[in-house]
């Protein structure tokens, strides 16, 4: 009577503690839903760091290992506009796959105008449908994060394992077998083959458990992706009629993967209770989870393919949600009008930076390229990186920052925020003549696609008059035919030297009652005021310096030589 009391109440507890952790699992399901629900465009920004960004690129990187790519942003201009910063900002992806998925997106700018037409209408269904988008998102993360390591890492881990068969395994279970029946015949040497067999049989699974054990979470990741498309699959949903086919053959053609896939799972998941004891045992004496792996492991890279067609097609799931989210979390934004006419402006109203909290807003229609002039902070290179930004968010998120955005497709460079190469041992001249080149190179390919570059201080790493006859050359040649250059720059000079080939605009500050004002409006013509000297006073130079600094100016510009005698 007492053991039966003892049994009620352990099952008791039991079933209590099941109930309850199914109540609070549920209840953390529902809050996560509102979350989605209510926060819809105001995201927590995230924060990553570089081991996770080098996760998160790998699906890029592989790409531009495997395949013959013609354009895609590179390092120089990634690092010049702090692309990181913008993925950052956008990055709601429920799964590592829509992670990757959406930078992949960001470092491969569309160079013809319908390839992001299918985008824009998958955009704007999980937009306009609530409902749709949240059962997604829940579903999306149900699969969650790889951890510190990609899919694609995974899938090369995998390679380490070498080539493995089950002939050993099976010889093994035979053994086994035959000591069993060899105990009728002669039970002394049945019983000892039993015990020899037993020992090698226990002694192989726990090596070859040992080996196999890390690689499970490959496996596991690869499962739980066909389940999650299993899901989205079994969800109704009116739009993305084209999408749910194609993912449709994706997980047929990895049907074979699900066989058995349990009792490989169950490798290294014993509890302990006496039934699960025993199961491990005869797992041990006949290696069946063992032989089960290696049977995965031989389907996984006979469609390694079709694994990483799966993970992207998930991954542009979750990427569109994250896009539709972004765009609600702007202050304004559009949709780009890309065309492919060669001869379409570029245009840009009331455009701004979305890093950039109460950014000011500028608007410009450009048929060539454009020198921007002005001091020190007055936000030349802010709008440089505003309209490179937008550019790519046009082609790739098929979304601007900005009321109206039109343009071509283009092959988009930069030369912006460049540093000494330390460990190269290299001056910033050279690294900024070497980042120079490329675009350089880049203006002369033989394609169709034009070139927008940004330049910001063109040479700046050399002296006056070097400095302005090099960079009207470079500056010339970047305003050919298909070439669309904004390039900033203090040398008023320039903006007189290219007066044929670039158009000017301007931004100014005002210094009234010691302090500076800046409006960061693009103003059109070159700056005409020098406001340099006054700055310093403002910020605290003294006045012997400062006069003197202005008087040296002034004869200059009328003499145009320096004396000597204003620094004795």
């Amino acid at each position: 009577m007492e053991f039966i009391i003892l049994f009620a109440l352990i099952f008791v507890v039991v079933l209590y503690c099941m109930i309850r952790g199914a109540i609070e699992e549920k209840r953390q399901k529902q809050k996560y839903r509102e979350h989605l629900l209510h926060d819809y465009g105001k995201y927590e920004i995230k924060s990553y760091t570089p081991e996770q960004m080098k996760t998160i690129s790998r699906l890029f990187l592989k790409k531009t290992e495997d395949e013959d790519i013609s354009f895609y942003l590179d390092d120089i201009t990634w690092n010049d506009l702090n692309m990181d910063g913008i993925f950052a900002r956008m990055n709601h992806t429920q799964s590592s796959s829509g992670a990757e998925y959406l930078y992949n997106m960001l470092r491969f700018p569309a160079l013809h105008a319908d390839d992001v037409n299918s985008l824009e209408e998958d955009i704007q269904y999980l937009q306009n449908n609530t409902d749709d988008r949240i059962r997604m998102q829940m579903i999306l993360h149900e699969l969650g994060n790889t951890g510190r390591f990609s899919l694609y890492d995974y899938l090369n881990f995998l390679d380490n394992l070498g080539q493995r068969n089950n002939t050993g395994h099976i010889i093994g279970i035979i053994a086994f077998i035959v000591s069993i029946v060899l105990i009728g015949a002669s039970s002394s040497l049945g019983i000892f083959a039993l015990i020899v067999v037993s020992c090698i049989n226990i002694t192989t699974y726990l090596k070859e458990k040992n080996t196999a054990l890390p690689y499970l979470t490959s496996f596991a990741y690869i499962i739980r992706m066909l389940e999650c498309a299993e899901t989205i699959l079994k969800e109704p949903m009116s739009g993305m009629i084209k999408y749910r086919e194609e993912l449709t053959d994706k997980v047929q053609a990895l049907n074979a993967l699900h066989k058995s896939s349990h009792l490989v799972f169950q490798m290294n998941a014993s509890s302990g209770n006496p039934a699960e004891l025993i199961v491990d045992y005869f797992k041990m004496l006949t290696h069946v989870d063992i032989i089960q792996f290696n049977r995965m492991l031989k389907l996984v890279r006979e469609h390694t393919v079709q694994i990483e067609a799966l993970a992207q097609y998930i991954g542009y799931l979750d990427a569109v949600i994250a896009i539709g989210a972004f765009r609600a979390g702007l202050s304004y934004w559009c949709v780009p009008e890309l065309t492919d006419d060669a001869q379409t402006a570029l245009r840009i109203e009331e455009g701004y930076h979305p890093s950039i909290e109460d950014a000011v807003a500028n608007s410009f229609y450009q048929k060539r390229g454009m020198l921007i002039t002005g001091s020190n902070a007055s936000g030349k290179s802010t709008f440089l990186k505003m309209t490179a930004v937008n550019a790519i968010l046009a082609q790739t998120i098929h979304t601007c920052a900005a009321h109206r955005y039109q343009g071509n497709c283009y092959r988009i460079y930069s030369s912006m925020a460049l540093r000494d190469n330390l460990d190269g041992g290299e001056s910033y001249y050279i690294v900024e003549i070497k980042s120079l080149k490329r675009i350089m190179d880049a203006a002369l390919q033989d394609t169709d696609k034009p070139l927008l570059c940004f330049v910001d201080e063109v040479l700046r790493g050399t002296n006056t008059i070097e400095r302005i006859a090099a960079s009207a050359q470079i500056l010339h040649q970047l305003s050919q035919k298909g070439v669309y250059c904004f390039a900033a720059t203090h040398d008023v000079e320039l903006t007189h030297l290219l007066e044929a080939d670039y158009d000017n605009y301007h931004f100014e500050e005002e210094v009234k009652d010691k302090d500076v004002l800046f409006s960061y409006r693009l103003m059109n013509g070159r700056a005409l005021s020098r406001n340099a000297i006054k700055l310093l006073e403002v910020i605290g130079f003294s006045k012997e310096i400062t006069n003197q600094a202005q008087n040296m100016a002034e004869n200059f510009i009328h003499s145009g030589q320096w004396e000597e005698q204003y620094v004795r």
